[in-house]
């Protein structure tokens, strides 16, 4: 079962960030279907590594929308990017320490962190910039 179900609610409307936020759900499921089996801490590394990977590419192509269409928030949008990468990187040197609770702690941070971030911000940005 889905821990977090990609649905309308969670649509921009801009095609191309929405793709990019589905493959981050689907990185959500991934670590919530691997904990359901007893793998979390197995999985927790993978899906860290690909996090920090896959964040990198989509918060740039975000950003490069943001200047492109001189979108006004762009600064505060960038720093809640800025501060992800540097929570994420923060739970990956916890794991790499070896904190036993992380992969519940980090399903709850990005659940969280995903679909305030999806409902607020990126919701804003995609009124502002042309559909894609």
């Amino acid at each position: 079962m889905a821990m977090m179900e990609w649905n309308d609610k969670l649509k921009v409307g801009h095609s191309m960030i929405d793709r990019d936020h589905q493959k981050l759900v689907g990185l959500i499921n991934e670590l919530g279907d691997a904990m359901s089996a007893g793998k979390g801490k197995d999985v927790c590394g993978k899906v860290l590594d690909e996090l920090i990977s896959y964040t990198k590419t989509h918060f740039a192509m975000e950003e490069q929308l943001m200047s492109a269409n001189r979108y006004p928030a762009a600064a505060l949008h960038k720093a809640e990017h800025v501060k992800l990468v540097q929570d994420v990187v923060d739970f990956q040197s916890k794991y790499n320490a070896g904190t036993a609770t992380l992969s519940v702690s980090l399903l709850h941070f990005l659940m969280e962190w995903l679909t305030h971030h999806i409902l607020e911000s990126d919701k804003a940005l995609a009124q502002e910039i042309p559909r894609g």
